[in-house]
């Protein structure tokens, strides 16, 4: 998929970085559990990043798999929807001139899952201090950003 599914601008959320990679398998890019899920199925295409902030600072990474066959991509959302708390998609590093400082492992984090046609979105969030409270409503916060690129991609 082209980052053009990526908005620049989604309700209060900006674009702050995106790159696309061909390897959706990578130690860069997914833990080992998600890597053999890909591997164990059809595969995958390429995978695309991008990095939102919104207007406290607050980090959203959205992934994007290109899966071969659509179906994998069900299988997917269904086991990393059973296993929410496993984040199995690295953070996008905030460049330096982005406003946005690098948080700590431990930070609270949230993710969501949608999948469509061959597309896969795993989105996370996590508050600009790194906070481990209120992650519901981070989450709340997340689920327009991650709709907004899933409704973008092609059928």
């Amino acid at each position: 998929m082209p980052l053009s599914v990526f908005p620049a601008q989604v309700q209060g959320y900006t674009l702050v970085a995106g790159v696309a990679r061909s390897n959706c398998t990578g130690p860069d890019t997914v833990a080992p559990t998600l890597a053999g899920l890909i591997t164990q199925g059809h595969g995958c295409l390429g995978v695309d990043l991008a990095l939102y902030k919104d207007a406290e600072g607050n980090q959203y990474n959205v992934a994007l798999f290109t899966m071969a066959d659509q179906g994998d991509g069900v299988h997917l959302v269904s086991f990393l929807g059973s296993h929410a708390d496993s984040f199995q998609v690295a953070v996008h590093v905030p460049p330096t001139d982005s406003g946005l400082r690098r948080l700590p492992a431990d930070s609270g984090r949230v993710q969501g899952f949608a999948a469509y046609g061959h597309g896969v979105v795993v989105g996370s969030a996590q508050w600009s201090d790194g906070r481990t409270a209120d992650l519901d409503k981070l989450s709340d916060q997340l689920s327009p950003l991650t709709d907004a690129v899933i409704k973008n991609v092609p059928a």
